[in-house]
């Protein structure tokens, strides 16, 4: 037998596992395996490469942030907590801080700093690693006591921790979906999350790299999602972290074939126009526009309402204030696609969790098979809770897998 523990993937989730399982110092140790040549690449470049590792939250506040299956994610927060994630960083040499946003980053500034410590760590601890080795076979074991063996090695346990699709070019490849598809467990299709939106409307590109501090981003509809925070309008539409974080559910609409329509409150408070007209009636919409809002989003607004950029406030008719109005609370936008997988930081999707023991972390379906990190169907919004949620199932995981 090759190892108590396989990883497959060496990522976040991989090496948390790695260590904790390492601790346990089982009989026949842990083996990581991972197709790059070198372990976490996309760990190394997370947060623009400053490494926004964690966020600061309560249980209940870390559930909340993945809605319907946040009770999924209790027992591995509980396992490894942000407090405890900094306190395992620290012992590795990895000193942490908090932003005022409650964002959990290395003092260093370098994400790169945290992948190294976590590979010297396990290094040290006896984990042994194999890179440019995909494992592109699986088979469970064939008896009780009988190994897993892969195209290349056996194993008591194996940990799939391979990540989703997300930036395939740092190893993200979904080749974890089809080795649990072959085993039987079923995968929500994955689309791309946390990435940018393409819109059918051309007039974005006029204010590319031109962003909004606080709006609302939603999907048009009474029932539609909703995201507030900054926008940022790019070459191809619109990104920031409020679409990042709607991005993913509008992806997963995408898939029925049709564009999506979105609404962008820019303002957040009804303007009075009779107070307007009364306070301000001479004076240009423009100008009044361009008070809140930058002075070229505000022309752009008035051209696609119609009104004529030196029209007074006391000459708005009736029919001009009701597009002027929406066009203000409601900016339509509609999206064609998406920044894919290329672009895109996290995987929508995944293993679907009602086939995964959230206690352990092992698939009911099989034996001594566990799961960590994107490759099940949970993905969070930006600010560090997906690389969270990839450490503490990573090391909740490492924790029981292989004995």
């Amino acid at each position: 037998m090759d190892a108590s523990l396989l990883i497959v993937g060496a990522g976040p989730a991989g090496l948390l596992a790695a260590l904790a399982a390492a601790r346990r110092r089982l009989p026949h140790g842990v083996l990581v395996v991972d197709r790059m040549p070198a372990a976490g690449a996309k760990l190394a470049v997370s947060g623009g490469g400053r490494g926004n590792l964690s966020h600061v939250a309560a249980e209940d506040g870390f559930a909340a942030v993945w809605g319907r299956n946040g009770r999924f994610t209790v027992p591995a927060f509980r396992a490894l907590p942000p407090d405890a994630l900094r306190a395992l960083l620290a012992e590795i040499g990895v000193a942490t801080v908090v932003d005022p946003a409650g964002r959990i980053y290395p003092r260093s500034q370098s994400a790169a700093q945290v992948r190294d410590a976590l590979v010297a760590a396990a290094g040290r601890a006896g984990v042994r690693f194999t890179f440019d080795r995909a494992v592109q076979s699986l088979s469970p074991p064939e008896a009780p006591d009988a190994p897993w063996t892969t195209d290349s090695f056996t194993a008591r346990a194996v940990l799939l921790a391979t990540g989703g699709q997300s930036a395939p070019r740092l190893g993200s490849d979904g080749s974890g979906f089809a080795l649990a598809r072959v085993l039987g467990y079923d995968v929500v299709p994955p689309v791309p999350a946390l990435t940018s939106l393409r819109t059918a409307e051309t007039w974005p590109a006029a204010h590319s790299g031109l962003s909004l501090p606080d709006v609302t981003v939603a999907v048009a509809g009474p029932r539609g999602a909703a995201e507030r925070g900054e926008l940022l309008f790019t070459h191809r539409g619109i990104s920031g972290p409020a679409v990042l974080n709607l991005s993913g559910r509008v992806a997963r609409l995408l898939r029925d074939g049709e564009p999506v329509p979105l609404a962008v409150d820019l303002i957040h408070d009804q303007p009075d126009f009779q107070t307007l007209r009364r306070e301000a009636g001479a004076r240009p919409v423009l100008a009044w526009l361009a008070r809140g809002l930058p002075r070229a989003l505000a022309g752009t607004i008035l051209e696609l309402t119609g009104i004529p950029a030196d029209q007074t406030f006391s000459r708005l008719s009736a029919a001009q204030e009701k597009e002027l109005l929406r066009h203000l609370v409601a900016l339509p936008l509609t999206v064609r696609g998406t920044g894919g997988f290329d672009d895109a930081m996290a995987t929508s999707g995944g293993v679907f969790l009602k086939q995964v023991r959230p206690d352990t972390l092992e698939g009911r379906r099989t034996p001594r098979l566990h799961f960590a990190g994107e490759l099940l169907d949970l993905d969070g919004p930006t600010g560090g809770w997906n690389l969270q949620w990839a450490f503490c199932s990573g090391f909740l995981a490492g924790s029981v897998a292989g004995a």
